[in-house]
């Protein structure tokens, strides 16, 4: 914040009060329109509405014909979600200044938040003929079409916006999300291309194509067009997040941990920064550092649930499993169908003894999800682990049914088929996983090392692997 920028708001803070104090006493006040309006839009700017409105009405009173005061007064009844009245201000204003489009837009704007789009559409449009702005009023005729669902105009106005106004960053950004919406990846990358083939030091144009390749699982690609964003603004922190988060997804921990840090020393300290530190370090297995980074996290926010599920899972990670349990039950206590939340906990539980309560929460957990390999098997292994192979078996099996192409269960059945005693029906089963995915047979071993004593099996895997080749 620049010397000269405060020296204005303190300027402006000092008039405010003057007309607060001259009120109180009851003085006779008069200010020309300009000073009402400044002093109203400080009302505006800091949320205090109900002043603002009684700011508004009485400058009104001295300057009746102040198109500028009623369309701020229109502002801030919508603010107050007085609509009808804000509508009703918005007209007495036209009447006075017929061709602000700033009535226009706040008018349409009104109309959108009241579902009434094709109203809103037509007010839009009546402003353009006579706007020096027409980039924004395009943009806001995108937002009308977006709010219907009606992408494909949206982008169509979004588009308009842009090539009216290089520039303009919000439908630079919502261009992107049509695009996301809409499937059209490919049509993406081509336009942001072109966009900066026409300006190439635009960083929102390389910051939203980064997002596209990002999408698409392109990291590499991303983090090259992230790191063209932040060399044309080396402040831009939505692109060194987005860069992290690129980096976090190559398993380049240690570059997405000095990313993060660079946002720190951006932003400052604040919830958001502290948690994507907490997960950075987690994946790091620096769970120290992640539950401090966790616990700055839900002292911002201390019903976070994310938080209180990562502090828990790096607790488990470091095998402190009833402080973890603490965690788990706190966020569940939150969120009671966090499906993430119930796995771990059950685990927990598991790991503590608590048997009889690990089996319900898995329980609840496949009843809410019923797609999730992992839930299949950490809630059969309860039961192997009890040597109920049995019903491992048959947790197992319905996983099968669920998810009939992970290998993975394929395997695991394979292993309780075998200490169940049901050889043959092991082998038949380990013929499908094998045709599945015979790169997974690893797990047999590490599961069961005894089995590399086994003579059988490996014939059959080596005569897949000979099949294959």
């Amino acid at each position: 914040m620049t010397e000269e920028f405060k020296k204005r708001q303190e300027k402006l803070r000092k008039l405010v009060l003057d007309f607060e104090m001259n009120l109180s006493q009851n003085k006779k006040v008069y200010y020309d329109s300009e000073y009402y309006e400044k002093i109203v839009k400080w009302y505006i700017d800091n949320h205090k509405f109900k002043k603002g409105l009684d700011a508004a009405n009485f400058a009104i009173f001295q300057h009746s014909y102040s198109s500028d005061l009623l369309f701020l007064k229109a502002n801030i009844l919508v603010a107050m979600q007085k609509f009808k009245e804000s509508l009703e201000m918005l007209d007495k204003a036209y009447l006075l200044n017929p061709t602000d489009e700033n009535i226009f837009i706040l008018k349409g704007q009104v109309f959108v938040i009241l579902g009434r789009i094709k109203k809103a559409l037509k007010v839009f449009k009546s402003a353009i003929r006579f706007s020096s702005n027409k980039d924004e009023l395009y943009y806001q005729i995108g937002l009308a079409y977006k709010s219907s669902e009606r992408y494909k105009k949206a982008l169509k106005y979004f588009k308009k916006a842009v090539n009216s106004n290089i520039s303009h960053e919000n439908a630079l950004n919502d261009l992107a999300e049509c695009f996301n919406i809409l499937g059209d990846s490919k049509k993406s990358i081509k336009f942001y291309k072109k966009f900066i083939d026409q300006d190439p030091y635009s960083e929102f144009a390389w910051f939203n194509l980064a997002k596209v390749y990002y999408n698409l699982k392109k990291y590499n690609k991303s983090i090259k067009a992230y790191e063209y964003s932040i060399t044309i603004n080396d402040e831009f922190s939505s692109a060194y997040l987005g860069l992290g988060e690129a980096y976090k997804k190559m398993k380049k921990f240690k570059k997405a941990t000095k990313i993060f840090e660079t946002i720190y020393e951006l932003d400052g300290p604040g919830f958001d920064i502290y948690y994507h530190l907490g997960n950075i370090y987690f994946l790091r297995n620096e769970y120290d550092i992640s539950i401090k980074f966790f616990q700055k996290a839900l002292k911002e926010k201390e019903y976070h649930v994310k938080s209180l599920i990562g502090i828990g899972k790096s607790l488990s990670s470091i095998e402190k499993w009833h402080e973890a349990i603490h965690y788990f039950r706190k966020a569940i206590s939150i969120e009671g169908d966090n499906i993430i939340c119930l796995k771990f906990l059950a685990k927990a539980e598991f790991e503590i003894g608590n048997i009889i309560s690990s089996k319900e929460l898995f329980n609840e957990a496949l009843k809410l999800n019923k797609n999730d390999k992992d839930i299949y098997l950490d809630y059969s292994f309860v039961y192997y682990s009890n040597d109920n192979f049995e019903r491992s078996i048959e947790i197992i099996e319905n996983g099968i049914n669920e998810l009939p192409k992970e290998s993975i269960l394929y395997y695991r059945l394979v292993i309780y088929l075998l200490k169940a005693g049901r050889y043959k029906e092991s082998i038949s089963v380990l013929e499908s996983a094998l045709s599945i995915n015979f790169n997974n047979h690893y797990i047999l071993f590490e599961f069961l090392p005894e089995l590399n004593e086994n003579s059988a099996f490996y014939r059959i895997i080596n005569q897949f692997k000979e099949n294959r080749l």
